[in-house]
């Protein structure tokens, strides 16, 4: 974390993501606030990143050129005008973080000056704690100091795995995703504590620690996670109707990137 103490951080977009990052390198690095700059067109939420955090705030895109660090952290349909605001006013060496799901590297990088270091990202909801697992493609200018600066914000929402940019739809369909597979589980298991009468704290860590068992179980043992079922004794939960829900959620997650990507970029 200290790689990033120093560094002038900017994030273009200070909505649920962009504002828990600012969270995160707030509270969790040691960040001073005045190196950070919010960017953010509305009103109220520009505001409140200045009010709990003490950051600096703009509205104008521009205002974050001279940064180390620039995260676009806004819908893909607006990364383009972000890019072109920033372009022209682009310092030397600024290490640009995309959040954009569906916008590949080869498109980003049409868009920025040449030789700038980009790198996508897509962080998913566990990275609001430092818990994340995220697939990250670094592009063809990333080297030695701006990748350990891309590494050492990468830290700050967790682990990542490096992936190639073409396979970066389907990973994020898993993990950037993934916790929306997760929670109606862990809603149901609450839930159900709480019918029986379990306390809220314990019906949650009832859930959440079997969860936790579960995966360690999966990653350590050599049997599938089907034949894993051999282990579980009462199998209530129908197993084939369960995977292919999830499956046809992944699959429509991917699609629904696929188009995104062919609708903004043609490709």
């Amino acid at each position: 974390m200290e790689k990033l103490h120093g560094k002038r951080i900017a994030i273009i977009g200070a909505g649920a993501i962009g504002g828990a990052v600012i969270d995160r390198l707030v509270k969790g690095t040691g960040c001073r606030p005045g190196d950070i700059t919010a960017v953010e067109c509305d009103d109220k939420k520009r505001e409140r990143m200045a009010r709990d955090f003490g950051v600096k705030i703009t509205a104008d895109p521009a205002e974050a050129a001279g940064s180390d660090l620039i995260v676009i952290a806004v819908p893909p349909p607006v990364v383009a005008d972000i890019l072109a605001a920033l372009h022209d006013r682009l310092g030397p060496g600024p290490v640009i973080v995309s959040f954009a799901a569906a916008l590949p590297l080869d498109f980003l990088e049409t868009l920025l000056p040449s030789g700038t270091a980009a790198v996508r990202v897509n962080p998913n909801a566990p990275s609001l704690v430092g818990a994340g697992y995220n697939p990250v493609a670094y592009g063809t200018q990333v080297s030695g100091e701006a990748r350990a600066l891309a590494d050492a914000f990468l830290a700050v929402l967790g682990s990542s795995v490096q992936v190639s940019d073409a396979q970066m739809n389907l990973y994020t369909a898993l993990t950037a995703v993934g916790p929306t597979y997760f929670l109606p589980v862990f809603d149901a298991m609450v839930a159900a504590g709480l019918n029986g009468g379990l306390s809220r704290e314990f019906a949650i860590a009832a859930a959440v620690e079997t969860a936790r068992g579960t995966a360690s179980m999966v990653s350590t043992r050599a049997e599938s996670p089907e034949d894993l079922r051999l282990y579980t004794g009462l199998r209530p939960l129908d197993h084939g109707v369960a995977r292919d829900a999830v499956k046809a959620a992944i699959d429509d997650a991917f699609a629904r990137m696929g188009a995104v990507q062919e609708k903004i970029t043609g490709a």
